[in-house]
């Protein structure tokens, strides 16, 4: 019974796995499910989501860095032998077990406005890395797109070149009633023939080339690679170039400066370099400091003692006229006997407290701050650089997409018009062929004109499309097709 048991629960677990497997790889995934699950899996914009973490934390600090400190200690010292006792400063031979506790506190007054300048440096830290984090997003975003794009646009010279092997199949049957009934040489079909080798060869290419660009795909997004992975296709509309209208590379360029966030981040650095520079100007100035103890203690060698006195009676002499008369006082005497000191008794009687006020001028430190300021400087100017090169990289981008957005409609433009007239010629080819007014070599060029100029096409399409999504990206227009 047992067995039976394990063996249905090891096929309940086997079939849930099975269709599960199954689900996922029937899912069609669209452009926002493959954006979505590679800025998840991203390892380098998990590894600046981290950094943010840091980045957090290091502006928690700082602003806890001008609160005041407190701390509690204490301690368990056990001596042997001759020592000296730790609140009576008595030598004694015994073994003496003592303990100290102490609760102190420091507090900054001034600081040459350190703590403060590190807390807006933090802040500013903490902005730019958000701003780094945004700009990798955007890349992922961008990459994602580009390689979804790819994907689509193999798809499509996979149609193209399985519409291509069709057609040269249905011409080889056309020749082949031709020749039978001696309209045409053999030599006509023996051309055609090879040309279906020929189109079959580069339709398994083009199979092959959607494979590779799949598995791009999904290594951009940080999954397994999957042979039921599949994307979905939507049905494009072709722009119209009449309507299509592209806008100057200066205004996109002058939107991108006031959004984009590699700007941000670059101006951000500015910032923070200036600020590194106020603190290490700042460790040129005084420090004031506030602190304030409470210590106490206990030992086992402390006693407190009960006296207590008697009248006893002496003799103090005798009567010089009577030697033999002696003479006595009442004199009284103390015994004293250790009864202990309780440990919390010395707790509260040895009870000390301070508190102090330090003040710390520097005068020369062999020339550490100066160093530092100088460094700072440095990479104030360093920084500027770095933000100017941002702006200049960012025009060029924009300028290059411009001028490729414009060559993607120019081209488009072109290809129409190549296939419309390729179309026609390869009809009247066609015809004229079929009654064997023309050879098959002639045919077989006209059709490959012709199948390059819709692959033309296909490929112009493809590039309008992403150079358009490049341009709107600069312009913080989301990503859709």
């Amino acid at each position: 019974m047992n067995r039976i048991i394990r063996k249905t629960v090891i096929m309940c677990f086997f079939l849930v796995f099975f269709f599960t497997g199954l689900i996922a790889q029937q899912k069609v995934w669209s452009l926002d499910d493959c954006i979505d699950l590679s800025l998840q899996n991203n390892i380098s914009l998990n590894q600046k989501k981290l950094s943010g973490n840091l980045d957090e934390i290091n502006l928690e600090q700082s602003k806890a860095g001008v609160l005041p400190s407190l701390t509690v200690s204490g301690s368990q010292s056990f001596n042997f032998g001759r020592s000296v006792d730790p609140y009576s400063y008595d030598y004694i031979e015994q073994n003496i077990s003592s303990s100290n506790l102490s609760l102190n506190s420091n507090f900054t007054l001034f600081n040459g406005f350190q703590a403060k300048n590190n807390i807006k440096k933090d802040e500013i830290d903490l902005k730019a890395g958000n701003y780094d984090l945004e700009k990798t997003e955007d890349q992922v975003i961008l990459d994602v797109t580009q390689a979804y794009l790819q994907v689509l646009y193999a798809y499509e010279q996979v149609e193209n070149a399985e519409t291509k092997v069709k057609s040269t199949e249905a011409q080889v049957k056309r020749t082949e009633i031709l020749v039978s009934t001696g309209s045409v040489p053999e030599g006509d079909l023996l051309k055609i023939k090879s040309q279906l080798a020929t189109d079959n060869y580069s339709l398994v290419n083009n199979e092959n080339q959607l494979s590779i660009l799949k598995v791009n795909l999904m290594q951009i997004m940080e999954m397994p690679v999957t042979d039921g992975f599949d994307i979905e296709r939507p049905d494009f509309i072709e722009p119209d170039l009449e309507t299509l209208t592209v806008p100057e590379s200066e205004q996109v360029f002058q939107d991108a400066l006031r959004q984009r966030p590699e700007i941000q981040e670059a101006d951000l650095m500015v910032e923070s370099a200036k600020t590194s520079l106020d603190i290490a100007k700042g460790a040129r100035l005084p420090r004031l400091t506030l602190s304030a103890g409470i210590t106490t203690g206990y030992s086992n060698a402390r006693n407190l003692y009960s006296r207590e006195s008697t009248l006893e009676t002496r003799e103090i002499g005798y009567l010089q006229s009577d030697p033999s008369e002696i003479v006595v006082t009442q004199a009284q005497m103390f015994t004293t006997t250790p009864i202990g000191y309780p440990y919390f008794n010395q707790l509260q009687d040895n009870l000390s407290e301070s508190i102090r006020l330090s003040l710390s001028i520097p005068i020369f430190d062999r020339k550490q701050v100066q160093s530092n300021i100088k460094r700072s400087e440095i990479n104030i100017n360093t920084a500027k650089l770095n933000a100017q090169n941002t702006r200049n990289q960012l025009r060029k981008i924009i300028e290059q997409a411009y001028n490729d957005m414009i060559a993607a409609r120019n081209n488009l433009q072109a290809s129409r018009e190549q296939l419309k007239s390729i179309e026609k010629s390869f009809g009247d080819t066609e015809r004229k062929f079929k009654l064997g007014m023309v050879n098959a070599t002639d045919y077989l060029i006209e059709k490959n004109n012709f199948e390059q100029a819709k692959s033309n096409l296909t490929r112009a399409k493809y590039e309008l499309i992403f150079k358009q999504k490049i341009l709107e990206f600069y312009q913080d227009k989301p990503i859709a097709l």
